[in-house]
């Protein structure tokens, strides 16, 4: 069987067998844990899964949402062993091997001392067995050992070297870190090695990366980097007040609305990220319109999964046929009709439920929009 639905054939078998090779890695204790827990069973957004390799940090970046969420400064690894976690990630029904894009990080540094040989455990592990796409954001320098590391676990391993700001101002808001031009160096090093590396400028902090975009770009082209990730700041009363501790004024213009409680509230600023991409440009990146895209870059992996695509390439559309055929293999319950419309595929007569999940299956299989209707 060829096309779609043999792809889906052969990535159900792939699933498969990386839930048998990793339990039995496990005993029965263990992998009931490890079923237990939210990464077998969150569902990935169509920028990918989020996967915690510890929680806590030591950087103490003073813009970082984690300690309203109540994670501590103490850096730690994440409950469960690597073997575990990958297990998690295996048996989650909503993770597609080959296709679901992986972004280690989000909650903690992932390579501190205490978090650095976990991460890339787990990274290695998840390569071998589910083969997912992997991203990973860090302010960590990258040094040869690590970069050999990160190579083996994926050879298109998509790397975001967090920068977003230069010199003392760095320093203010990111007391615990390495020098960002120190940063900015070692992920031109990893680029020469081969790396796929961006310099990754979330959050722009107003009246701060603005101002010194045109340096840190400068001094990322002269170190081999081509390619950046813009984002905007997202703010909490505790990141409002750490912020304005160290001389940094958020105007209350760009705030939409008083932060309540830990919430989290997206400034607005597409003026203000409009400015730093033209300097970007200017310098001579390429700028991806997302930290996915970035990841669907260095994988060479056609996507049009959202409205921000395509990326790389488009995708391949399969027949109404095929997609129906794929449906059936994923358990769709009735008959459909199918739609291919540029990169849409639209399934009518979809019923909720146990249609879900081969919905998701389909999108994230082919890279191309699904609307069930």
């Amino acid at each position: 069987m060829g096309g779609l639905p043999g792809l889906v054939e052969r990535l159900l078998r792939r699933k498969r067998l990386a839930v048998e090779r990793l339990e039995r890695l496990l005993d029965p204790g263990e992998a009931e844990e490890a079923r237990r827990d939210h990464h077998a069973r969150r569902k990935p957004r169509p920028c990918g899964i989020t996967i915690h390799t510890g929680v806590g940090c030591s950087y103490g970046c003073v813009y970082c949402y984690i300690w309203d969420m109540g994670f501590p400064g103490q850096p730690q690894t994440y409950p469960l062993r690597p073997e575990a976690l990958a297990y998690a990630l295996a048996v989650n029904p909503w993770v597609v091997p080959e296709r679901t894009f992986a972004a280690y990080g989000s909650v903690t540094e992932p390579f501190l001392e205490e978090t650095r040989d976990y991460a890339v455990r787990l990274m290695k592990l998840v390569g071998e067995t589910l083969g997912l796409p992997s991203q990973v954001s860090t302010k960590a320098l990258l040094s040869e050992d690590l970069i050999a590391r990160l190579l083996e676990a994926d050879p298109a391993f998509s790397v975001l070297v967090t920068v977003v700001a230069l010199g003392e101002t760095a320093r203010r808001l990111e007391p615990g870190a390495p020098p960002a031009e120190e940063r900015i160096r070692a992920a031109g090093a990893a680029a020469r090695r081969g790396v796929g590396v961006a310099l990754f400028v979330r959050p722009i902090i107003p009246g701060v990366t603005d101002r010194q975009a045109p340096e840190i770009f400068k001094l990322a082209v002269e170190n081999g980097v081509r390619d950046v990730v813009l984002g905007s700041l997202r703010v909490t009363r505790g990141i409002l007040r750490r912020l304005a501790a160290v001389g940094v004024e958020v105007p209350s213009s760009l705030i939409p609305r008083p932060p309540r409680g830990r919430e989290q509230v997206t400034l607005r600023m597409s003026h203000i990220k409009e400015a730093v991409r033209r300097a970007a440009e200017e310098a001579g990146l390429r700028v991806h319109p997302a930290a996915c895209a970035h990841n669907v870059y260095t994988h060479r992996m056609p996507c049009h999964r959202c409205r921000l695509g395509p990326c790389y390439a488009e995708p391949e559309p399969p027949s109404p046929e095929e997609v129906s055929e794929a449906l059936a293999i994923l358990g769709y319950p009735g008959r459909p009709r199918v739609e291919v419309r540029g990169p849409t595929i639209i399934v009518r007569g979809a019923r909720r439920g146990r249609a879900e999940r081969p919905l998701f299956w389909l999108r994230e299989t082919t890279g191309l929009m699904v609307r069930a209707l």
